[in-house]
């Protein structure tokens, strides 16, 4: 089993525009991720990510404009941060990087190994599943 989930596309955009558009406000990252989310949008702040009646608590721990959005949550059915301990949280990772076709951007959500084994399968298939079709969206995003 993995510890991780990594996926990477292109945008047809700078870097910066990419930016902008998809990771530098809520609305930003509502236009693709979550419907939209709600709470406090700054480092060390959390926030909810909400799609329909689904709500998941997160961190936001690493804004770097134009390069890289960071947060930590607890992946799976369970989303509030206070629902297991801060050592089972995983990491989500964008990075974004210039190139020749527009922006490369990564993603990675590490940290699954220190998720209790009753709950470590379940929550690496559904997010898995979920960062195939988060991912797909983005890129549909910038299509339009």
């Amino acid at each position: 089993m993995s510890d991780s989930i990594e996926r990477v596309l292109i945008l047809p955009s700078p870097r910066l525009t990419a930016w902008a558009k998809s990771f530098a406000t809520p609305e930003a990252l509502s236009s693709w991720f979550p419907d939209r989310i709600e709470g406090e949008f700054a480092i060390g702040g959390s926030f909810v990510l909400i799609w329909g009646e689904h709500r998941c608590e997160a961190r936001l721990v690493e804004d770097v404009e134009g390069e890289i959005f960071s947060y930590q949550w607890h992946p799976g059915e369970t989303c509030r941060l206070a629902d297991h301990p801060e050592a089972e949280l995983t990491t989500v990772r964008f990075t974004l990087q210039d190139h020749e076709a527009g922006t490369r951007v990564e993603m990675v959500e590490s940290g699954f190994d220190n998720i209790p084994a009753e709950r470590r399968a379940n929550a690496l298939r559904e997010n898995t599943e979920g960062w195939t079709s988060e991912m797909a969206k983005l890129e549909r995003a910038y299509m339009k």
